[in-house]
């Protein structure tokens, strides 16, 4: 009698059966997680994504008022959760720690959350792993009622975790009355989520205001720029973009008004147009086509145009990761995705291909 053990003949057993049916079958056709949209238990969870123009880029003196009309229309999709595009406090403590490697994006896109988390650590006395465990271990206990002091202790930590976004969510969730120093917040860290009402930004001035007014605790944030070019692309990417080709994509009509968005955000009618032409799928091909398309269809000084591109394709590749991970906690539910237009096209295709989403039309929402 065999001695094998039960598990082996059991495996053995399930590959003999497959085999004919295998052969019979013949060759597999390719794998497909869209075939899977349909065979989920429950609703599907639908992502919508806002493509904006970067507001950093308004004139002196603009009115983020005009953006209302923009923010009922979004209030009307009732998100779960608000992903943004802003680097995770993950990202920040890596590039940081990384910075030999990438000077820039340490400096440029992690500087402000690092300078914030290090006045945080006067009165918490945690660096950016330990916050962001607190920040989880507060938010599974999180009451229903939070008094003003659990607010302002959980908007400390959402800062000394490398995410300013969400503590400003917990800071204008309070009345303007509780917006004080404490044992959590230091009065230099007061003064500094205070600033923010002056910052032009899109993700405190759509997706904070947003989450605020729906009641929400937080925004995801689920930028990368870990994809940051190599030095050695650079002259070799200075030369490319001297080429005629590139001016005559800035000077085309078309593209032009989608560059110049940010310009066009004067009266709440102007605004929610500009915000219906970036959402629209014919801006998104154009926009893809003009800043992408350009540098692959003709050569580039040792190929850079396509190394630029497949950076490009990362970084978007990596940000969908991430919102895929926000979507993952709100199964059946609804996520809203800020990000800079350009963007967008990349962010629905790569959205469309995951088995339980549905996409949501943007520029039908806002045409309502």
């Amino acid at each position: 009698m065999s001695t094998a053990p039960i598990s082996t003949l059991i495996l053995l057993i399930t590959c003999l059966a497959a085999a004919p049916l295998a052969a019979a079958q013949g060759p597999a056709a390719p794998f497909d997680p869209r075939n899977y949209q349909q065979a989920h238990i429950g609703e599907p969870t639908q992502i919508m994504v806002l493509g904006t123009p970067h507001l950093s880029g308004t004139p002196d003196g603009w009115d983020p008022s005009v953006l209302e009309p923009l923010l009922d229309r979004l209030a009307g999709f009732k998100p779960d959760a608000i992903a943004i595009e802003a680097l995770t406090g993950v990202g920040i403590h890596a590039m940081w720690a990384y910075r030999e490697s990438h000077p820039d994006v340490a400096r440029t896109y992690g500087g402000r959350a690092l300078v914030l988390a290090g006045i945080s650590r006067t009165t918490l006395a945690m660096d950016m792993p330990q916050a962001e465990a607190e920040v989880r271990r507060t938010l599974a206990a999180w009451p229903t009622a939070p008094t003003p002091a659990q607010r302002r202790r959980l908007a400390a930590l959402f800062v000394a975790a490398g995410d300013p976004n969400s503590a400003l969510v917990q800071w204008w969730r309070l009345a303007p009355v509780d917006r004080i120093a404490d044992a959590s917040i230091s009065a230099p860290l007061a003064r500094e989520l205070d600033i923010y009402t002056t910052r032009r930004n899109e993700n405190h001035l759509i997706a904070v205001r947003l989450a605020v007014r729906l009641g929400l605790e937080r925004v995801n944030p689920t930028d990368d720029q870990s994809d940051e070019q190599d030095p050695a692309m650079d002259k070799e990417m200075v030369a490319f973009m001297a080429e005629p080709w590139l001016t005559e994509v800035l000077t085309d009509p078309d593209f032009k008004a989608l560059a110049e968005a940010s310009d066009h955000l004067s009266t709440p009618a102007e605004t929610l147009t500009t915000y219906r032409l970036l959402n629209n799928a014919a801006a998104g091909q154009l926009d893809a086509d003009g800043q992408w398309l350009n540098m692959l269809n003709r050569p580039s000084p040792g190929q850079v145009g396509r190394r630029r591109v497949a950076l490009w394709e990362v970084r978007n590749l990596r940000m969908i990761a991430n919102i895929r991970e926000v979507a993952a906690r709100h199964p059946g539910g609804r996520v809203l995705v800020i990000v800079g237009s350009a963007h967008k096209p990349w962010f629905d295709a790569y959205l469309r291909m995951m088995t339980d989403v549905q996409v949501v039309d943007t520029a039908e929402m806002l045409a309502r």
